[in-house]
């Protein structure tokens, strides 16, 4: 099989890192505009089947070349080229899956179901973590428990460590980071698709020591497709960001006070974008981390009843992985692998939710090492 991973960053390096551990993988090409990013991927990978190359993600006639030569791809990069690049997938009768992010994005590639089943392909975004794999231990809990009426989805990427007034550290891009932040946040609630503030709703959430008492508040994209999907089923859906207590507090007064606005403003200097600050200050002052933890949590709910799933995943050593890179870039490579190995039979743009099989995944992340109690 041959694949393609756009995107040389840290989630890039990790999907094509699972994708080359299949032995019937004859080429993955990784493409990124940075060449410093290829040459740092593929001295961390170090394969022979790994092809690295140069290209525009904004270029269709690049990316479709690209497309070309592979059975499926993977998007790693902003999530502002993946409706470019599902028009190229179905362009070239090519399977691919994104890691999202934003659901004004993943509306315009749902659109395009119709081309893409028609190119007998299937497109699959927000195939990350959150938006990503909790989707899919969505779709378990709900087609197990026919009392669950309420789904409570609560995830975050954590420093070990934790230092400095907002005990964080970066894990992905700012850009998305930000996002995350200050989007719009649509939910379920009494039975009705509501859409409430980004950073409220401050909740305590318990994990076993060192992490003990956490808080988790309301931020943007983590239920992704799963609104749609379970609007009829559900009474209540909701998806909240864990952090160490007293981060979602700094964050709320840096967006009241106008940190991520994206008008320009007049300083003595000229004119700033506020955005554009706060993007350099976090990237200039918090470092990227590289012992971390990834917390889930999914809680199913109805007529008296309870149940959990859990993941607490750490970074690995040898080879040097984050936990955000195994629980993100890994559900991503699994799906592009199911994709061409026969376990996604149904063609079109769909969300994961209607089209993964469950089972199947859940074993697959297990086979990583990435450990799920409640299943």
């Amino acid at each position: 099989m041959k694949y393609a991973v756009l995107g040389a960053g840290l989630m890039g390096r990790a999907v094509a890192y699972d994708l080359l551990r299949h032995d019937d993988t004859d080429l993955v090409t990784i493409a990124d505009s940075n060449r410093k990013a290829l040459e740092n991927a593929k001295a961390f990978l170090k394969d022979k089947r790994l092809k690295a190359q140069t290209f525009d993600a904004a270029n269709p006639a690049q990316v479709e070349k690209i497309f070309t030569k592979v059975d499926s791809a993977v998007a790693a990069v902003h999530y502002e080229f993946n409706l470019g690049f599902t028009k190229a997938a179905i362009k070239t009768k090519t399977h691919f899956c994104d890691m999202g992010g934003n659901s004004a994005i993943v509306d315009k590639q749902l659109a395009l179901n119709l081309k893409a089943k028609k190119a007998g392909i299937t497109v699959i975004p927000d195939c990350g973590l959150a938006p990503g794999m909790v989707s899919l231990f969505t779709r378990w809990g709900i087609e197990r428990f026919p009392w669950v009426d309420s789904v409570k989805i609560r995830v975050g990427g954590l420093p070990q460590k934790p230092t400095g007034a907002l005990k964080y550290e970066r894990l992905f891009s700012v850009e998305g980071l930000i996002n995350e932040y200050i989007e719009p946040v649509r939910i379920i609630r009494d039975g009705k698709i509501q859409t409430i503030e980004p950073l409220s709703e401050i909740e305590s959430i318990e994990f076993p020591p060192p992490y003990g008492a956490l808080e988790a508040f309301t931020t943007s994209g983590g239920t992704s497709t799963l609104v749609d999907t379970y609007k009829n089923r559900l009474k209540n859906l909701d998806y909240k960001t864990i952090r160490y207590p007293g981060h979602c507090a700094i964050i709320r007064a840096m967006y009241e006070l106008g940190y991520f606005n994206e008008k320009p403003i007049i300083t003595k200097s000229g004119k700033v974008i506020p955005r554009h600050l706060a993007r350099v200050l976090f990237e200039n002052n918090i470092p990227i981390c590289r012992d971390d933890v990834t917390l889930m949590r999914v809680i199913f709910e109805g007529s008296g009843n309870k149940h959990e799933i859990t993941i607490i995943d750490k970074a690995t050593s040898n080879p040097h992985l984050t936990a955000m890179m195994r629980t993100t870039a890994f559900p991503a490579a699994i799906i592009a692998w199911m994709q061409t190995h026969g376990y996604i039979s149904t063609t079109g743009v769909l969300p994961q939710e209607l089209c993964v099989p469950v089972e199947p995944f859940i074993a697959e992340l297990q086979k990583r090492g990435i450990s799920i109690s409640g299943i």
